[in-house]
Order: C-alpha cells, then structure tokens, then sequence
C-alpha cells in the first residue's frame, strides 16, 4: 500500500486502478487475481498465466522475461526499518544481524547482489508477517518503501515499536511489467504515454493520497 494491497480477495491500489483505467481505453478489461506471494505471481507470469503485472521494479535478471513501461507509476525511496531494541541504528551495520524479505523481493540490482551474499536472511510471504518479526526483535532489518513502510506500521499500530533509518537504500521506481510476447506488448509505448500525461496532470499524485486514506480508512 498503497500502490497495490490485497482488500477482500482483490488487488486494490495506485497500480490496479491505472492498469484497469489504461487497458480500459483500449478496450480491455482486467481480471486482477491474486498469488498469495509476490514470487507466486512473477513466476505466474513467466509462465505465461498472466499478461500484465501492475507494478514492479525494473532489475537486469526481470528484463530477461519481462518489458517495462518506460514511464514509472512512481518512485520509490526505500529504506530499512528498523526495531527500537536494536543498538546498531545509524549507519546501519548488516553484520550478526538478520534481514526479513518477502519471497521475490528485489530492491535493485546492487542490494539485490548483496542480500545474497549475506548468511542471515529470513523471506516470508507478507509484509505483514515481517512487521510483526521486526517489531518482536526476531529479525533486525527490513528494506521497504519509505511510503509504504510507514503506512503499514500505521496500519498495524506499530508506530511505537518499528522506525525507518534516514539514509536512503535506493531509489527505485515502479513500473508496469508485462511479460515478453503477451498479447498486450504492443500496446506498451501507448501505456507509456498515457502514464506520462497522468503524471503530468498531476492525476497519480492525487490518486496516491485517495488510495492512502482507502487504506488506513479500511478495517
């Protein structure tokens, strides 16, 4: 949240609301369906079980099986949230210290490398799951948009006990991502453009603060 979250077995956000209102204007419909993870989905795709994936990262290994709208949805400053029990806060220290992930995460190529190399990682489905392990001290770190990452620990009411670090990860952007040879690849430079007048209009930031307040508002 709130680009894209799961509310009474629905995808709803910022990404599915463009995704439906772009292939609208073309003449399409979308059946959003969910994978129970975000590993689940991408390989749901791979396999050519899905045309469109609403919002992702754009990696070097992901271009191998997926095209990317050149305009982002949005940027994404990630950040590692941290527990208030943790003494090695600022600049972070990775070193004896476990990090929580969601299986298929990526936060970039150079973190991405990183995170593989390091012998503590601990990967579940939700982000969910891995606010409740951070807030508990059972992991130690947990990179996230700084957007998101705030949302949810509001959501969660973990305010008190979960905070971001102030140094900047990366600086990502989410993008529409379709796999290679779907039907609506040709489509992708329209998509592109019509992104770009949204943004311009300034449609996707007001967008972003209704989708906010839908998320924190629902039960």
């Amino acid at each position: 949240p709130p680009l894209s979250w799961v509310q009474d077995g629905e995808l709803t956000g910022i990404a599915p609301h463009l995704a439906r209102k772009l292939l609208a204007e073309h003449g399409y419909s979308v059946n959003m369906k969910v994978f129970g993870n975000w590993e689940r989905c991408q390989l749901a795709a791979r396999q050519g079980k899905v045309d469109l994936i609403v919002a992702a990262y754009k990696t070097r290994q992901r271009e191998q099986d997926f095209v990317f709208s050149d305009t982002p949805i949005v940027a994404d400053p990630v950040v590692l949230f941290t527990h208030f029990g943790n003494a090695n806060l600022s600049p972070y220290n990775l070193t004896g210290k476990t990090l929580g992930l969601l299986f298929g995460d990526s936060f970039g190529d150079d973190f991405d490398q990183a995170a593989a190399r390091h012998p503590h990682v601990e990967r579940v489905s939700t982000g969910e799951q891995n606010f409740r392990k951070l807030a508990l001290g059972r992991i130690d770190y947990m990179p996230i948009g700084l957007a998101t990452g705030k949302l949810q620990a509001q959501k969660l009411g973990l305010t008190g006990q979960v905070f971001p670090l102030p140094e900047l990860l990366t600086l990502e952007h989410y993008h529409l991502a379709l796999p290679r040879g779907s039907l609506l690849e040709p489509l992708l430079p329209a998509l592109s453009a019509r992104l770009q007048a949204l943004a311009d209009d300034h449609y996707i930031q007001r967008t972003t603060s209704y989708f906010e307040r839908r998320y924190l508002d629902t039960p």
